[in-house]
């Protein structure tokens, strides 16, 4: 018989019971929630009520400003072309070792990735299986507990038949009422 692998479902329910105290927490975060977004109200607020003096400045300097740029852009053309050729050079001469800097920059960021995916998959399983046991027990106390209750009202019901029985033993037989049979 082949064994079946369990971590899945473990993992799955580790999930969901982290899920579950994640809600159960939120009553008591609520009150924090509520004071940030009532500060990030507030700061948008702020910003906002300067909107309008900003929006008048930049009115004021756009006209002077797009008069420096259109001064300064003839020059800036040719620095730029003076530049450019050494820069291709360069960037040419470099692009092999920033290639490989950046593919193992990749590697690694992908292996530590799949190492924490691993990690937190494990710790999901093992805290799905711990979940499972406690939901066994407590399955186990319900069913233990049901079982009392429904013995004990057998063994009223049984004491019960043996009085009536004991009645009816006790009765002579002229005494004894015929009743019709139930159905």
């Amino acid at each position: 018989m082949a064994q079946k692998n369990s971590t899945p479902l473990y993992a799955a329910a580790g999930a969901a019971d982290a899920a579950v105290a994640a809600l159960r927490e939120l009553p008591a975060r609520a009150p924090v929630m509520a004071q940030r977004a009532e500060t990030f109200t507030s700061q948008v607020r702020d910003r906002l009520s300067g909107l309008p003096a900003d929006m008048q400045k930049l009115r004021a300097d756009l006209p002077g400003d797009v008069q420096k740029l259109l001064a300064e852009l003839p020059g800036d053309v040719q620095r730029l072309r003076s530049e450019l050729p050494a820069d291709f050079q360069k960037l040419r001469a470099e692009l092999p070792t920033l290639v490989q800097d950046v593919s193992a920059r990749v590697l690694q960021f992908a292996a530590e990735l799949a190492s924490g995916f691993s990690d937190r998959y494990a710790e999901l399983a093992n805290r799905g299986e711990v979940a499972a046991a406690r939901f066994r027990s407590e399955g186990a106390e319900a069913v233990d507990t049901v079982t009392e209750k429904v013995a004990d009202a057998a063994d009223k019901a049984a004491d019960a038949a043996d009085k009536v029985a004991d009645e009816i033993a006790d009765t002579p037989v002229a005494q004894r009422k015929r009743r019709p049979p139930t159905r």
